[in-house]
């Protein structure tokens, strides 16, 4: 009984892990004779195709044996048929050198026509595409580049879901600019229950956020279990000599999951290194690359500003032997709620007419925007003497071109993606004198009354014509 229970939790703790099977399309069988018998390889691509032409034309022309052509499925312009002319287990005549390797689809329409891509033929795309990654095991990205073009060469090696431009950009420009890759991919994902949403980024270590930051990061494409086309890898040891780094643009502050893909090997470090920083500062986090590749693999929840300035950093001061650096997700659990006030408001004179303005951080705050006004009523209603700046991430700023004399005004309003313009305190105020410098607390405060001003200088003006009157007399 507990030897069933036991294993009852194994299985479903691992189907928390694997992505939902989604539903087979209607598939009209309609063979073609050109094709090659079996394949050599696994499949671990699907090649998207435009037809340049009508759907009953490219299924008429990719049965003929004189097309010398072929492609595993056609979909119709308006999504409501697929036909299957190749079997997916024999190689259709689509994309040269990838044969061997991918499924190729055609979508029923132009490269060059935006009127391709209706709200009929993607869905029956997204729905089929999905259906083929959970059955042959193929990822749901889009690897980056295009194979050589001057000289010629069947050079690229991108897995996953792949334009036939790519493959042969000498001659094919398929599907064509107006197909929205991104789209593509979190649609598919949805479908396999993935959950790859549309605030998430996944940054492989050929996209735009990763970079090297120092050492030696050589560059493998042969290990299993590898995201995408290849990865990078840096020998290990004692100290850190090798650093690299993922730097997503999150479009939305929240709580993220932070997830690392890896081939894993005997080889690779059993505590790799990788810092998260986050919100709240930095978590170091050890992964043993060894096990678990070819999965994602967490590394924990922690809360992200909007923008660029959360990362995830790899070093290697780790043993025995690599440490390798391929894929991060970084994946929204929640939105940030709205941000809270800005407290502890000072106002600190630096001239008599400049002002500093400082103010405690606000729990899940972007920014900043400062406000100030000559008058309460103006502050309140923007107008008149309103004036405002969004200074950004900072709990200070210095304001100038202020009158001496004059009282101001002033609140700080924080804010974030999810919760707009939301927190300020009340307002608070000061008066600049024109003696006003480096003074704290309340700027009216600040400067000497203008009668001990005088009188200092009646005592010094006193004091020069004593001392001038007795080296006089000395004179004498």
């Amino acid at each position: 009984m507990y030897t069933k229970l036991a294993l009852l939790a194994v299985l479903f703790s691992l189907g928390g892990l694997l992505a939902a099977q989604p539903s087979q399309p209607t598939i009209i069988w309609d063979p073609s004779p050109n094709y090659t018998p079996g394949r050599s390889v696994a499949i671990d691509s699907i090649v998207i195709h435009t037809t340049e032409g009508s759907y009953s034309g490219a299924v008429s022309w990719l049965k003929n044996p004189s097309a010398n052509a072929s492609a595993h499925y056609v979909i119709k312009e308006d999504g409501s048929e697929i036909k299957q002319l190749v079997a997916d287990s024999n190689q259709a005549w689509h994309a040269t050198y990838y044969n061997n390797r991918s499924i190729g689809i055609e979508c029923a329409g132009y490269a060059g026509q935006a009127s391709t891509w209706t709200q009929g033929i993607l869905p029956a795309l997204y729905d089929l595409v999905a259906w083929l990654c959970y059955t042959h095991g193929v990822q749901a990205v889009h690897p980056p580049g295009q194979a050589t073009t001057s000289p010629q060469t069947n050079d690229f090696n991108g897995v996953g879901l792949v334009a036939h431009q790519q493959i042969q950009p000498w001659n094919r420009s398929d599907p064509g600019a107006y197909f929205d890759w991104n789209t593509f991919v979190t649609e598919v994902n949805n479908r396999l229950g993935t959950g790859v949403g549309a605030n998430d980024r996944i940054i492989d270590n050929v996209d735009a956020g990763f970079s090297t930051l120092s050492g030696s990061w050589s560059t493998g494409s042969t290990a299993a279990g590898r995201y995408g086309a290849d990865y990078r890898f840096a020998s290990s040891g004692g100290s850190v000599t090798a650093e690299c780094e993922w730097r997503p643009d999150l479009p939305e502050g929240g709580t993220y999951e932070v997830l690392v893909y890896y081939p894993d090997g005997s080889n690779r470090a059993d505590n790799s290194p990788f810092t998260v920083h986050h919100a709240n500062g930095d978590s170091a986090v050890a992964v043993n690359q060894q096990v678990n590749g070819g999965a994602w693999h967490s590394l924990g929840s922690f809360p992200f500003f909007t923008g660029t300035s959360g990362y995830v950093k790899l070093a290697n001061n780790a043993n025995p032997s690599v440490v390798l650096a391929d894929a991060v997700w970084f994946k929204q659990l929640s939105a940030a709620p709205a941000p809270g006030a800005p407290t502890g408001l000072a106002a600190t004179p630096l001239s008599g007419t400049e002002v500093s303005l400082a103010w405690n951080w606000a729990m899940w705050a972007d920014g900043y925007h400062l406000e100030i006004a000559e008058s309460a009523a103006d502050l309140a209603g923007a107008t008149g003497t309103f004036q405002t700046i969004n200074v950004g991430r900072v709990n200070s700023h210095n304001w100038s071109g202020l009158t001496p004399g004059v009282a101001y005004f002033w609140q700080v309003r924080s804010y974030n993606q999810a919760g707009g313009n939301i927190g300020y305190p009340t307002p608070d105020s000061f008066t600049l004198s024109a003696a006003s410098s480096g003074s704290t607390g309340s700027a009216g405060d600040s400067g000497c009354s203008s009668g001990a001003d005088s009188s200092w200088l009646l005592m010094a003006l006193l004091g020069v014509l004593g001392a001038f009157a007795a080296l006089r007399w000395r004179w004498a």
